[in-house]
């Protein structure tokens, strides 16, 4: 067993046990009674209203592509890239693997796509902490008026803002000539020095051009609103009825914890702990907020079952064609 392998089994490990002491601390019987008022309609909406979300996501990557790419396909990598890193034992980085090997798939070359998955990752990055600090903004004051959590605010909303702000510094450096980029081209493409090296430029010639970047950043930005605008969509086939603000602000907390610990697989454990900690602070039982956590993991198994099974399909009949022509020659 190699290193990389016991951190992922430690990882694992770790999310389950906080996913266990969720579970035994909180009244299920409420959860069980949220989960039924949704019913299979509003799972059916719920997972309508996340594809529509993912969407809105997918599309930040458009002005980082070296050419144009039809819609679906653009849709499907970032379907893949979710779908692997929440129903799968990797990160969230594996993911973005998965995603370029997508659009190697529709026939961007290895670097090209890997640079364009790189630079969106970036660009989701920096919109993300813009989305969490809107959250911190939208929660202060009432974690200052919530009894139970007011001596936990200052904990609380400087983790987030300590999140956030490493997520736009770390988007910075990228823009501004990281070596990362370089490091991560030398993993990537090891056995190719000049694979590597057209990677590394073709990151940074989609950083230079400004414009395509914040362009991608407003897009990223648009995304995560409609993740929130998703949980408020969650919350009513609830008989839940909360502002839209508030289910914005609720998602960016929760998704800045999930970002932190990025190292845990599917945020095991975490997501369910975040929603539970979360809901409170916005006058809803931390039940309700353990309730959506269960309906965000079926939302992301059902999605990304058939996800998965049509790229293995695809991947499947290109080895094969890849034979028969190996054979004929």
């Amino acid at each position: 067993m190699t290193f990389k392998h016991l951190k992922l089994i430690l990882a694992l490990a770790l999310g389950v046990a906080v996913l266990a002491l969720v579970l035994l601390h909180f009244d299920l019987g409420l959860v069980a009674r949220a989960l039924q008022r949704a019913g299979l309609g509003g799972l059916a909406l719920v997972i309508a209203a996340g594809l529509a979300a993912e969407l809105v996501l997918a599309v930040g990557i458009i002005p980082l592509l070296p050419r144009p790419m039809p819609l679906g396909v653009i849709f499907a990598a970032r379907q893949l890239r979710d779908s692997s890193s929440d129903v799968l034992p990797i990160t969230q980085l594996g993911g973005v693997v998965f995603a370029a090997r997508a659009f190697v798939l529709a026939g961007l070359s290895a670097f090209e796509a890997s640079a364009s998955v790189i630079a969106d990752l970036t660009t989701e990055t920096f919109a993300q902490g813009l989305y969490v600090l809107a959250g911190v903004a939208a929660s202060l004051s009432l974690l200052h008026r919530n009894a139970l959590l007011s001596p936990w605010a200052g904990a609380m909303l400087g983790g987030a803002l300590f999140l956030s702000l490493g997520s736009l510094l770390f988007a910075v450096l990228q823009l501004n000539g990281s070596r990362w980029a370089e490091r991560l081209g030398g993993r990537l493409f090891a056995s190719t020095a000049s694979h590597a090296h057209n990677f590394s430029a073709a990151v940074h010639a989609i950083y230079l051009a400004r414009t395509r970047v914040a362009l991608s950043i407003l897009l990223q930005f648009a995304g995560w609103i409609a993740s929130g605008l998703w949980l408020w969509v969650v919350l009513a086939v609830m008989d839940l009825h909360p502002g839209l603000g508030q289910a914005v602000a609720i998602q960016a907390l929760v998704e800045g914890l999930r970002s932190a610990t990025v190292f845990i697989p599917a945020a095991i454990g975490v997501q369910e702990a975040g929603y539970a900690a979360v809901a409170p602070v916005f006058g809803l039982p931390p039940e309700i907020g353990l309730a959506v956590s269960l309906l965000r993991r079926a939302r992301d198994i059902l999605v990304a079952a058939p996800v998965l099974l049509a790229w293995q399909v695809v991947e499947g009949r290109r080895a094969a064609a890849r034979s028969i022509d190996i054979d004929i020659r």
